[in-house]
């Protein structure tokens, strides 16, 4: 009796087995074993180890190998525009997602700054504060300094078009400091000119320094009129946030005479 048994690997780029033949004496005498390794790789036979260029054969006019090509693209094509059918469908069945509460609050924070990019054409001025009749109970706006800039916070989070008011004056100061120290380091220059003029004696007016010192006189008082101006801004926010705490204060003392009345009632 005849058996054959086959052990096969497959290892990188060539396929490894072992037939082992059991001849109609076994156990008698040993079995015939055979080692085969083949290769493994795309575009060769497997029996000649020949690569077989399917891409130069069909560019050479070979109608079966043209055939083959276009059914591989065919079928590629097909398999991938299934794949991602089913890929579809398998995304459609699954069930959404709940929304977090940090990620609720932060596309409600998205959507607050896309409708407060730009200030409304009827929203009333801050200093029009306080407002004598609200519906609700008054919330005092607190007075804060934004690295010398100051505003109402009315509430939170705060309104897109404010964040960039406040940004471009923070910008606006910031370029006039880098100025001035500029034309401080351009005056220290300006006089080595000045020096230098005097002793080949081609001085003219105004000097260099003369100018530089007349473009640092203008740059430090458009900073000293910014700072005045944030100054006054701040007192009378400051006014407001008084006037509001006084009235915020009646209205608490009315709600609780209110509340001792309906409670005597009551009893």
């Amino acid at each position: 009796m005849a058996n054959q048994l086959l052990f096969q690997s497959v290892h990188e780029n060539r396929i490894y087995s072992v037939n082992i033949h059991c001849g109609p004496d076994y156990p008698d005498n040993p079995p015939t074993i055979q080692f085969v390794s083949r290769v493994n790789i795309p575009c060769v036979d497997q029996q000649s180890g020949k690569a077989l260029d399917l891409l130069d054969r069909a560019d050479k006019g070979s109608q079966p190998d043209s055939h083959k090509l276009t059914t591989i693209l065919s079928q590629a094509r097909s398999f991938k525009e299934q794949y991602a059918a089913e890929q579809k469908k398998l995304a459609e069945m699954i069930p959404p997602k709940p929304v977090s509460p940090r990620q609720a609050r932060k596309e409600q924070t998205i959507r607050f700054e896309q409708e407060t990019s730009r200030k409304h054409p009827d929203t009333p001025s801050i200093f029009d504060r306080p407002r004598l009749s609200l519906s609700g109970k008054r919330k005092v706006p607190v007075l804060v300094n934004a690295r010398g800039v100051p505003f109402l916070r009315i509430k939170k989070p705060q309104p897109r078009n404010l964040s960039g008011v406040i940004r471009s004056k923070l910008e606006k100061r910031w370029n006039r400091i880098v100025t001035r120290d500029r034309l401080h380091v351009e005056l220290l220059f300006a006089k080595d000119e000045d020096s230098w003029d005097h002793l080949t004696r081609t001085s003219e007016k105004p000097t260099w320094s003369e100018e530089v010192k007349l473009c640092l006189d203008d740059v430090y008082e458009k900073i000293r009129e910014t700072d005045r101006q944030n100054r006054e801004l701040a007192e009378n926010m400051w006014k407001v946030v008084l006037e509001e705490r006084e009235l915020a204060k009646q209205e608490d003392q009315q709600r609780q005479v209110e509340q001792s009345v309906l409670q005597d009632k009551s009893t």
